[in-house]
């Protein structure tokens, strides 16, 4: 044996181990410590900066002055003149190494955790209004309907948009897609059939969906009611992408608006950050007259003004004049067909709740 040689290698170990150590570490860099956060607030956090450095170049003016910036900088944030129901926002990730599991391709568990940053931007987007003055938005429940699986290391984009809401919650469909490579070729799209019932599998497919027997016994009523949910919901969305990509998954979030603990109606928060349903091609919208004589101090509205119409000034207004309700009636029709497909959602789930307590 070469001692010698036997000498340098082992000299060398801590060196390549410390190396290993690293390298293991960067493959892992978003299971981080605050990795989630970061990803979660990166977006708020830009367009605080972008706030502060507004309000810093425009200190030099007087205060009347300086407010009348910052009320046009907050409407040019928003998506003034958009249709709720067409928006679409978009996050864009790869599935990393410690994201995947043991089959090579994205974790069941990841599409939550990559969720919650696509709906924070998603809000921060199309609400940012909302977060000026202190709203939040609670979670009620979140559904996947997995399609066909992402490969470890793919990139791919959350695509969100909502598709209904009522008086109190609104849905914001999600679509996990991938684009096809220059040169490659698309992959077979997924038919979907109307009125099928197919449950989500627990696994991701790696492939067009197969329908499979479930051995485990249930309560009949309850599995034929989850069975509808989220098929109803993928034969509303479920057709193909504009660009021909590849979709993999669906997920439907559903969402109220808050500010501290009172609910405000979706299309108040809709209407007040510039959303419309008019096709009138005009920018702004006809309401937001009405928006600025509540929030913007140039045409006699306040920060006060709008903080009292939001925990519940609305609800004195006459119901011929409230322009928040007339500025998406020509969406009625739409969203009502879309709400009787996504509240089979909420519908199923409370069928699939009461199998426990029915169960021999």
């Amino acid at each position: 044996m070469n001692l010698s040689r036997l000498s340098v290698v082992l000299s060398g170990l801590p060196t390549v181990l410390k190396y290993l150590v690293i390298f293991v570490f960067l493959l892992n860099i978003r299971s981080w410590p605050l990795g989630w956060h970061i990803r979660i607030w990166r977006p708020a956090v830009w367009l605080r900066v972008r706030h502060f450095l507004v309000n810093l170049r425009s200190s030099i003016y007087s205060k009347d002055k300086s407010q009348k910036i910052e009320d046009k900088w907050f409407e040019s944030v928003t998506q003034l003149g958009s249709n709720p129901l067409d928006f679409t926002s978009y996050y864009k990730t790869w599935a990393s190494l410690d994201e995947s599991d043991f089959n090579g391709h994205l974790s069941n568990s990841s599409y939550p955790k990559t969720l919650d940053a696509a709906r924070f931007k998603a809000a921060i987007e199309m609400f940012p209004l909302l977060f000026r003055e202190t709203g939040w938005i609670p979670l009620a429940g979140t559904h996947f309907h997995f399609i066909r699986e992402i490969p470890m290391l793919a990139s791919y984009e959350v695509r969100s948009r909502i598709v209904a809401w009522d008086s109190k919650w609104f849905y914001i469909v999600h679509r996990f897609v991938s684009k096809t490579k220059k040169g490659g070729r698309p992959k077979k799209q997924i038919e979907q059939a109307p009125h099928s019932t197919v449950l989500p599998s627990l696994r991701t497919v790696s492939g067009p969906e197969e329908i499979s027997a479930n051995g485990t016994p249930v309560d009949s009523k309850a599995e034929t009611s989850t069975k509808v949910t989220l098929k109803s919901v993928s034969n509303l969305i479920g057709a193909e992408e504009p660009d021909g990509a590849t979709l993999h998954t669906i997920g439907v979030s559903q969402l109220c608006f808050k500010v501290g603990r009172i609910t405000i109606p979706p299309s108040i928060v809709f209407a007040f950050n510039g959303l419309t349903g008019v096709e009138s091609g005009s920018n702004p919208p006809p309401h937001w007259d009405k928006v600025r004589e509540l929030c913007a101090k140039e045409a006699g509205g306040s920060r006060r003004k709008m903080a009292e119409f939001l925990k519940g000034g609305w609800r004195d207004v006459p119901e011929e004049d409230r322009w928040w309700e007339h500025a998406f009636a020509n969406l009625a029709e739409r969203n009502s067909a879309n709400w009787k497909e996504v509240e089979q959602l909420k519908k199923g789930m409370d069928g699939a709740r009461q199998v426990g307590i029915h169960a021999a």
